[in-house]
């Protein structure tokens, strides 16, 4: 059976981080097709959480608006137990345009990408399950699976973002390596009338088990409960109304009014991860390659940050402005983060689950008395947030880097612009010469082979003295700069040189065109 030729991306699962790949690899201009075996788009809320760095990320391809609007934002956290508060952080108000938490359900946020993705041209092809796959130097043959029967296609990438069961995974025989947490899990969706402050998550302490409450607004809440342990290959049973309401009332010591619950579930807790998320012309993402405790909430926004880090180095390697090398960047950079994030969920999660005596003490008395302090909060906030993930110390940043190279850029105003990360909508890689740093046009940068075929987009803040423009002055600020230099943003947010000279930023270019420079400085 011979293979038709396909797009140049075939992007296996239709979910926030399959959603996502296909968003920036099509407003790019790059050939993409996106599929899933279910015949229609989930109605579960799932993953509630959306992080400001999740939002910050996706700004350029998908307004943070777009979420806000259908969402409930978090003003902050409470610890209490059933009658008594214990304590309250609030988020502060720290920035104009992207909240530190939102709740929304899952189902809309792929709602949301999904309208954006059709936007672009490109619908989800329904229906259509993997059946297998064979890979060579210089593409990927895949058998797709429909109630018509099977097709051959050749495509010359393929994302595998098909979840924790990836039959993308499977078919490459890669292990998933991590352990099973034999411990029952309770997730309730419910409209709840006298529930109190609806703005922040609720951390609610108890000896039979913590559990938390997050409000979607309007009434309703989910419930995330401690079920307590189970013996090894318990099968699963979801809970119903009389359970949900039993475990309320037993963990808080009164009554609550609950009433029509739309959602009901027992789950369990894996944390696992792939050694690699590139394999020859095979990428992973998301829950593919990565999955961990929901402590934190924050798996589906580890997968789109991986999606976008994805996005724009593929879409380069495609158009022939980047060698695929570049493309191992994505496991250099995103490996570690979701890493991280496996561990210290894991860590939240034993401390949640742990119902010793000493522990019950620690809860209520010492993690208080910790959370009251501001640089405790700051921290809290910044973790869960995600705005502390950086690729200091990956391949790009290289070992004579400046201290910005591979850090968030700082979300700060720009021009008439309310966040600097409005810029991203333009998905090329942005340089901003602040101040005057060369003489003449900037296209003249075309003249040198580095940045042929590049075309970045270039804003000159500068005003007639030769020094740095006005509507630059809060990311100067920002990022320290006092005297001319060129700022670059990469297309997923994260800063390249900062306050450099051009010859520098070329170096760095060219670098990450090539990585024959930064692969050499890794070995």
């Amino acid at each position: 059976m011979s293979a038709s030729r396909g797009g140049a991306v075939l992007v296996c699962g239709a979910g926030p981080t399959g959603l996502t790949t296909a968003i920036e690899l099509a407003r790019r201009g790059i050939e993409v097709e996106i599929v899933d075996g279910a015949l229609e788009p989930t109605t579960l809320s799932k993953a509630a959480a959306v992080w400001r760095r999740t939002l910050e990320v996706l700004h350029g391809a998908v307004p943070t608006e777009a979420f806000i609007r259908p969402g409930r934002v978090l003003r902050g956290i409470r610890l209490e137990t059933g009658n008594e508060l214990l304590r309250e952080v609030e988020f502060p108000e720290a920035s104009r345009v992207f909240p530190h938490g939102l709740l929304l359900p899952q189902c809309d946020t792929e709602r949301i990408l999904a309208t954006r993705l059709e936007e672009l041209g490109i619908s989800v092809r329904r229906g259509h399950r993997l059946r297998s796959l064979e890979t060579d130097a210089g593409g990927v043959d895949v058998v797709l699976e429909t109630e018509g029967g099977t097709d051959v296609h050749r495509y010359q990438w393929l994302i595998g973002a098909d979840g924790a069961h990836s039959v993308v995974r499977h078919q490459l025989g890669i292990d998933f390596p991590g352990e099973s947490i034999d411990r029952r899990w309770l997730l309730a969706d419910f409209e709840w009338s006298d529930g109190g402050p609806d703005d922040k998550m609720r951390a609610i302490l108890a000896g039979e088990g913590m559990m938390a409450l997050f409000p979607y607004g309007g009434g309703r809440w989910r419930l995330v409960a401690d079920g307590g342990p189970v013996e090894p290959g318990t099968p699963r049973r979801d809970p119903d109304r009389a359970e949900i309401e039993d475990l309320l009332s037993r963990r808080t010591g009164r009554t609550w009014a609950v009433g029509p619950m739309h959602w009901l579930s027992d789950f369990r807790v894996s944390e696992r991860q792939v050694a690699r998320y590139r394999h020859g012309r095979v990428l992973l993402a998301g829950d593919a390659a990565h999955v961990h405790s929901p402590a934190g909430g924050q798996g589906m926004n580890t997968s789109i940050q991986d999606a976008v880090n994805l996005g724009w180095k593929l879409a380069m390697v495609i158009r022939g402005i980047a060698a695929e090398s570049l493309l191992d960047t994505y496991d250099a950079e995103r490996h570690p983060v979701a890493a991280a994030v496996l561990r210290d969920s894991g860590r939240m999660l034993r401390f949640a689950m742990n119902r010793g005596r000493l522990m019950r003490v620690a809860k209520r008395r010492i993690l208080p008395t910790l959370l009251g302090f501001g640089a405790v909060q700051r921290h809290a906030i910044r973790s869960l947030s995600e705005v502390g993930v950086n690729y200091r110390h990956g391949p790009l940043a290289g070992i004579d880097h400046d201290r910005w190279i591979g850090r968030r850029c700082p979300d700060v105003p720009f021009g008439d612009a309310e966040t600097v990360y409005d810029l991203l909508r333009d998905p090329r890689l942005c340089i901003l010469e602040l101040g005057r740093t060369i003489d003449g046009d900037p296209s003249g940068l075309e003249d040198r082979s580095v940045w042929r075929g590049l075309d970045p987009q270039w804003h000159r803040i500068v005003r007639p003295d030769g020094s740095i423009g006005a509507e630059a002055a809060d990311l100067a600020k920002a990022l320290h700069v006092d005297r001319p230099g060129l700022v670059v943003i990469r297309p997923d947010g994260y800063l390249g040189p900062v306050g450099a000279t051009i010859d520098r930023v070329t170096e760095w270019v060219a670098d990450l065109r090539s990585l024959e420079t930064g692969t050499a400085r890794d070995q």
